[in-house]
């Protein structure tokens, strides 16, 4: 585990915990969920230009817009000026730095258990390396560590390049989904709602699915399962919204049992016009297929 200066450490608290922009998003949100001004922009939900005027309506710096039913037509809603997606070398390093934040506790706690049973964790959505060099501050990391992360080939690409500028030989990088068969932890923190084959059906594909899950930030809806439209500051992408009884039960479906679940309410997502399809707090969940007790979810 390396260690850290008392500085380093308090330097990651932020003392302002509601930004300037954040209190801009709240002063809007509560304005447009003022009953009658919602009323009214309910009345022409059902005609399609009038969804598509309402999407245009919001303002470049507002995270998300629209509610679609599926990624194609996300992509198809998507503005024609701007790039799609994470796929590309001037941005993979833009999560590079990172912080170790509150719901990141849960997630390393868990990551922490599950290596007790063996060394080889495959990182879905890991970016260039967020989750491994960050949490080596909190978790005593295995001697014979395998680290594989998943990613899109511009992130690959990257993360390969800052991996040999430290030296670092536990981790690996992959583009391939299969090669998670016989991990022994799949890690996803904050990824799976990019993705448009759902992990369910991507663990399927394996022989040898892992024996754990910890999937962090997921924005699980207890009503409606949806597609909108996320502003990722360079690009923008689709992002799915799920449906958190049918989420869950897909897993269970593949024997594995829900152990563990916490909130994480330091993420949300806010759809301005479509307060019902919004989440105020995202979720963390710890599965396994041992046969261990599970949490009433």
């Amino acid at each position: 585990m390396k260690q850290r200066s008392r500085r380093e450490i308090l330097a990651s608290i932020d003392p302002d915990c509601l930004s300037p922009k954040a209190r801009k998003k709240a002063l809007v949100k509560a304005f447009l969920e003022v009953a009658p001004l919602s009323y009214l922009i309910n009345l022409g939900k059902p005609i399609p230009a009038y969804r598509w005027f309402l999407n245009r309506c919001v303002p470049s710096w507002v995270k998300n817009r629209g509610v679609y039913g599926s990624f194609e037509e996300a992509r198809a809603n998507a503005p024609k000026n701007v790039p799609l997606g994470y796929d590309h070398d001037d941005i993979a390093l833009g999560y590079k730095n990172q912080r170790f934040i509150a719901s990141d506790y849960p997630a390393a706690f868990w990551l922490g258990e599950a290596l007790r049973d063996g060394w080889t964790i495959f990182d879905l959505g890991g970016s260039v390396g967020t989750s491994f060099y960050t949490w080596e501050h909190y978790i005593e990391y295995p001697q014979n560590l395998q680290w594989l992360i998943c990613e899109l080939p511009a992130i690959v690409r990257a993360g390969e390049a800052l991996a040999q500028e430290k030296r670092e030989r536990r981790l690996r990088f992959t583009s391939r989904f299969e090669e998670a068969d016989g991990a022994n932890c799949l890690l996803a923190s904050g990824c799976l709602q990019y993705i448009e084959t759902s992990i369910a059906d991507s663990l399927k594909c394996l022989a040898h699915p892992p024996q754990h899950l910890v999937l962090n930030r997921v924005p699980l809806h207890s009503r409606f399962e949806c597609v909108t439209l996320q502003n990722i500051r360079w690009t923008v992408s689709p992002y799915r919204i799920f449906q958190r009884d049918r989420f869950i039960g897909e897993l269970e479906a593949l024997g594995y049992v829900v152990v563990d679940v916490w909130a994480v309410p330091d993420h949300s997502c806010w759809i301005p016009f479509y307060p019902e399809h919004s989440v105020e707090s995202y979720t963390g969940l710890y599965l396994r297929r041992a046969e261990r007790k599970a949490l009433v979810v």
